[in-house]
C-alpha cells in the first residue's frame, strides 16, 4: 500500500476506544474475517447482546461498499495502528451518526462509494453510531490537523485562469 493512502501524524492510539472497536470491526469484515472468535467475543464483550447485530452492521456496510460502490476503497491490514485516508472518511460518517448530522454523514458515504447517498447504507450507519453511543464507545471526528488538511490563511490566487 502507497504511504500517501495513509494520514500523516494519525494513528488509532489518539482517537478512542469507540475508535478503535470501528475499525476493528470494518477492517475484520471487510477482510471477510467476520466470523473471527476474538472478534465476535470482543464486541459480545463490549456491546453485550447487541455485539452481533452491531457487528452485522457493519459487515453490512462493508459489504456494500465493497460491492456497491463504484470505486477502490483503501484499507490498512487489520492490526495496523494507521489510518487510510477512506478509513477516516468511514469514521467520519460514523461520527456524524453519531451527532445526527445527516449530511455530513452522507456526504462522506457518498465519497466512500462513489455515489449518491443511499438510505439503507445511511441506516446502517445510524445503528452502528446509536449502538455504541448507547455503550459508550464515541466514535471521535478526526480533526482538520489530524486529517492532513491544510488551511492557510491569506489571499487566494489564480495561477492560471480561463476556461474549460
Amino acid at each position: 500500500m502507497s504511504q500517501a493512502c495513509f494520514v500523516p501524524e494519525m494513528s488509532l492510539s489518539n482517537l478512542g476506544r469507540g475508535t478503535r472497536m470501528a475499525v476493528w470491526g470494518f477492517r475484520a469484515c471487510a477482510i471477510g474475517h467476520s466470523e473471527c472468535c476474538a472478534l465476535i467475543r470482543g464486541f459480545e464483550h463490549a456491546f453485550a447482546e447487541e455485539g452481533p447485530p452491531v457487528l452485522g452492521s457493519i459487515l453490512s456496510v462493508a459489504r456494500f461498499i465493497g460491492h456497491e460502490g463504484r470505486r477502490k476503497v483503501s484499507l490498512a491490514v487489520p492490526g495496523c495502528i494507521r489510518l487510510t485516508r477512506d478509513e477516516v472518511s468511514l469514521l467520519t460518517a460514523f461520527s456524524a451518526s453519531q451527532m445526527q448530522d445527516d449530511a455530513l454523514r452522507d456526504a462522506h458515504l457518498s465519497w466512500l462509494t462513489g455515489r449518491a447517498a443511499d438510505r439503507q447504507l445511511g441506516l446502517l450507519s445510524d445503528h452502528v453510531a446509536c449502538v455504541f453511543a448507547r455503550h459508550g464507545y464515541d466514535i471521535l471526528l478526526p480533526s482538520a490537523k489530524e486529517t492532513g488538511a491544510n488551511v492557510r490563511k491569506g489571499r487566494i490566487f489564480s495561477i492560471e485562469g480561463g476556461r474549460a
